[in-house]
């Protein structure tokens, strides 16, 4: 992917995503700090004894740092997402036609799923008790008993699919471009004739 295409590209991309209800998650400096000590620690050890990196906070420096350190990482948060959109198989030519897109709108990544019951049918077998019962009688003889049990079984076929989505906009239309998709179906058995979830 094009660096220059991608710096294009992402600050307009948006992300639209269903409402869900979720909890609140607390930020926690402590066990942040921790595991970046912990990650210095190790990153001491891989390079040149020259260098010591450490939290920005603790190092002097002046007003236009700040704004080298912010480019810095807005910068790896693009070179991220571009690494991403690669994964997700964005080649070149598609990467050029979302760039293409946001000169003038923004790009919407959408990822959609569908999932369908469908019910096949239902059986009714018997099973045989794996213990017997022996009856012995002085007249008749010996006698054997087995238990039955009668099984209902439901059987449906469950097919899913998915695909993320990029178009122009927020709210779809006729400019989309498949990005990645999969569908597939299974057979599953049940022992109650309610619907799986």
């Amino acid at each position: 992917l094009v660096a220059s295409q991608a710096e294009d590209l992402l600050p307009r991309l948006a992300v639209v995503s269903r409402p869900r209800t979720t909890t609140m998650i607390q930020f926690d400096e402590h066990g942040f700090r921790r595991r970046v000590e912990e990650a210095l620690v190790t990153l001491q050890k891989v390079l040149h004894s020259t260098r010591r990196p450490t939290f920005a906070l603790d190092v002097p420096h002046s007003y236009e740092d700040k704004y080298l350190l912010a480019e810095f990482v807005t910068n790896c948060g693009l070179a991220a997402q571009c690494t991403c959109l690669e994964a997700l198989g964005v080649g070149t030519q598609q990467l050029a036609t979302l760039v293409e897109w946001s000169a003038s709108e923004t790009v919407t990544l959408r990822l959609a799923g569908r999932q369908r019951c469908t019910f096949l049918r239902e059986e009714e077998r018997e099973v045989e008790s794996t213990s017997k019962v022996v009856k012995e009688s002085t007249i008749f003889g010996k006698s054997e008993q087995k238990v039955v049990t009668r099984v209902n079984e439901w059987f449906w076929k469950i097919d899913v699919e998915w695909e993320l989505v990029a178009y122009a906009g927020t709210m779809g239309g006729p400019r989309q471009l498949r990005l990645q998709g999969r569908s597939g179906s299974a057979q599953l058995k049940t022992t109650t004739s309610a619907t799986p979830e």
